[in-house]
């Protein structure tokens, strides 16, 4: 091939390549800005949800914008039946939880524009949580968490 029947190729190829961009997945290891222990009934604890990093958890089925370097908190349970982890706010908010197990699990409107997540046969462990925004100019949305054996209570 020549140089010329190149050039279109090669500049299709820059463009589909710059085009794609390659997100980081949130660290699960980085701390929290709170730590809660599961309890029985629901409590809640104040957050700031949202964050400018689209959710990079390839099949976790929800979108949002969540803090990739700081998760939102940290849930310790004792391992017994059920576990809700799920937010309350006036925004848009989505919810990113990352289990013992290395499972990922997503959601984005549970109850209403609320997220909530329940996870049947939850294993004891930590339990890594990201509260995030459907949009990004939401970021530092206040938010209730909650987390507790059992259903939501919405």
């Amino acid at each position: 091939m020549t140089a010329a029947r190149l050039l279109p190729l090669f500049v299709l190829t820059a463009l589909v390549l710059g085009a794609t961009s390659v997100a980081a997945q949130p660290s699960r290891s980085a701390s929290p800005q709170v730590a809660i222990a599961a309890s029985d009934g629901p409590s809640a604890t104040d957050v700031r949800g949202g964050g400018e990093d689209r959710n990079a958890v390839p099949g976790s089925g929800c979108s949002g914008f969540i803090n990739n370097g700081q998760p939102t908190a940290t849930v310790t349970f004792g391992g017994e039946g059920s576990l809700s982890i799920y937010a309350k706010s006036s925004d848009d908010t989505t919810i990113l939880v990352a289990s013992p197990d290395g499972k990922w699990h997503c959601s984005d409107d549970a109850n209403g524009s609320n997220p909530g997540v329940t996870i049947a046969n939850a294993g004891e462990g930590t339990y890594v949580v990201w509260i995030g925004t459907f949009s990004p100019d939401s970021a530092g949305s206040p938010a209730q968490l909650f987390a507790h054996s059992g259903s939501p209570q919405w």
